[in-house]
């Protein structure tokens, strides 16, 4: 009698189970992350480039290093800055290629394909130990990164003329947009993967809820000055809330609840928009084809380009000239001209997938 018993309240206590679970099949199922990390290093120096590029699809930035000489700085092909921590401050080094960003403002030039507009910044960070080996392995392997986000968000935007510039910081991509690329090996291209016997690629970017933040491009859509903020947060309890990841610009509650890692900050000069350095391009290039096609054969070869005259230019632009003159501690602005004219010229496109996410 008493084994009957329990066998009934075995099976009604199976019912139960049976009845909650077919209850809840239909409940959406939130992946948790497995946990399985491994070891890794700790972060002693990192640094960051940011390239000027396009874009060839919505993750597909792609890099074309011009190969100029310039009499001043290169702000057209790739910018580079390296920080070290200082006590508990990550500081840019004394020994940095650059202290700050000069860039365009972004433009759509077609209405209907956001992937038309430029100038991209592409941006790969680099992480390395305390002897100075390259780390990204470790951050960005398999195993690590669902527990690791780096995020970009602006502060302190001011016009040229010291004028803040309000913007909605729960949602400040009127100032600064970014789009995660990563790649399942980080330093790869997953647009120009080789493919296995399969015609599967080798290489490809990881899905919107695995972003890392090791590689990326910025846009830029308003002229202003501000600074960029770059932390990387730990969340041992993964990245995701609902199946969904943190904006580039905030990191979610599950995130916060780890540790930050890191805080870089970097100031930025957006000083104008692209047109400014395509119009000045235009006409110096119609005025030296000019010259060379008026030119005996035997002369061609030693026209030399003429600077766009500072008095020719219309009042808006002389305001960009005199900008760029002052952040770059040029001369004058027809020495600066110059610059862009070897830029367009040596500026080449090519196919190495060096160039492409």
């Amino acid at each position: 009698m008493r084994t009957r018993i329990i066998k009934a309240f075995s099976l009604g206590l199976m019912a139960c189970a049976f009845a909650l679970t077919s209850c809840r099949k239909d409940e959406p199922v939130i992946p948790k992350p497995d946990n399985k990390q491994t070891t890794i290093d700790e972060i002693a120096k990192v640094r960051i480039t940011l390239s000027n590029g396009h874009l060839h699809g919505t993750k597909v930035f792609h890099y074309v290093p011009s190969g100029g000489t310039f009499t001043y700085r290169n702000i057209y092909d790739r910018q580079e800055y390296t920080f070290v921590k200082n006590g508990d401050q990550w500081v840019l080094s004394s020994d940095a290629p650059y202290t700050d960003f000069i860039g365009y403002q972004v433009q759509q030039y077609d209405a209907n394909d956001p992937t038309s507009a430029a100038p991209d910044y592409g941006a790969i960070i680099y992480l390395y130990n305390a002897k100075g080996e390259l780390i990204n392995d470790q951050y960005a392997s398999e195993a690590n990164r669902p527990y690791y986000q780096f995020f970009f968000y602006p502060t302190e935007a001011k016009d040229f003329d010291g004028k803040s510039i309000s913007f909605d910081a729960s949602n400040p991509t009127s100032i600064l947009k970014y789009v995660y690329c990563d790649t399942n090996v980080w330093n790869k291209s997953a647009s120009k993967s080789p493919q296995d016997d399969k015609g599967n690629k080798l290489y490809y970017f990881l899905k919107d809820t695995e972003p890392i933040g090791i590689k990326g491009y910025f846009q830029n859509p308003t002229i202003s000055q501000f600074t960029l903020n770059i932390d990387l947060w730990h969340s041992p309890k993964g990245k995701l809330e609902e199946g969904k990841a943190s904006p580039f610009y905030a990191p979610n509650a599950t995130v916060k609840s780890g540790k930050q890692l890191l805080h870089m900050s970097l100031p930025m000069n957006v000083y104008a928009s692209k047109d400014f350095q395509d119009e000045v391009v235009s006409y110096m290039d119609e005025d030296y084809n000019r010259r060379v096609d008026a030119a005996p054969d035997n002369e061609k070869e030693n026209v030399k380009p003429v600077p766009y005259p500072f008095e020719k230019l219309s009042d808006a632009n002389k305001v960009y000239a005199l900008r760029i003159v002052k952040l770059l501690g040029a001369k004058d602005w027809e020495s600066v001209s110059l610059d862009f004219f070897r830029y367009y010229k040596s500026y080449k496109h090519n196919n190495d997938p060096e160039g492409y996410f």
